[in-house]
């Protein structure tokens, strides 16, 4: 009988020590959901700044064609690189000899229209603009979240279409390497 009260009193004490860990771990789950938040929107407030200054780059680890191909590539060699009123666009595939030194093309211009929003806060920063380069006019879409991903679209003269997605990084924090521009 002894036995019998002394197993039901341990038996209770580990469904409290139980009960208790459950809460400790919901509230383990939502410190971390709230940490992660405040990292976002950090990260978002540092973003947005990069964005106006015009200092940003986009770090492709995937390319896709406008047939819906996806090719995962190097990202020190393919990018959308936009710095003070200047943007190069790099395509390289590895093992291939390019125009421009490192298997693709690289083309670099000036900043003709650029226009961003950013006012709702849990949406993606959108990003339009133009450039013009030695090889024509680029339309260039970016949309980048606030965990730090992004995509930029390409669209060049005559439609075709190229896009990029990636990690989106300060310029001096970037660690691409720019091949010789075609002209």
């Amino acid at each position: 009988m002894k036995k019998a009260i002394a197993i039901v009193f341990i038996l209770s004490i580990c469904f409290q020590l139980s009960a208790q860990e459950t809460k400790s771990r919901k509230e383990i789950r939502a410190e971390k959901k709230a940490q992660e938040k405040i990292q976002q929107d950090a990260r978002r407030i540092v973003q947005e700044q990069w964005v106006k200054d015009t200092t940003f780059v986009l770090e492709a680890q995937r390319v896709s064609n406008k047939l819906g191909e996806v090719f995962q590539l190097n990202s020190t060699t393919n990018f959308v690189y936009v710095d003070n009123g200047k943007a190069t666009i790099q395509l390289g595939f590895d093992h291939l000899v390019g125009w421009n030194g490192v298997g693709g093309i690289t083309i670099t211009g000036r900043i003709t229209k650029y226009e961003f929003d950013n006012e709702k806060k849990n949406k993606p920063i959108f990003i339009r603009m133009s450039i013009q380069g030695s090889v024509g006019m680029q339309d260039i879409t970016f949309w980048i979240s606030s965990t730090g991903n992004g995509e930029a679209q390409v669209v060049d003269m005559r439609g075709n279409r190229i896009q990029f997605s990636g990690d989106i990084v300060s310029v001096k924090e970037s660690s691409v390497f720019k091949g010789m521009e075609l002209f």
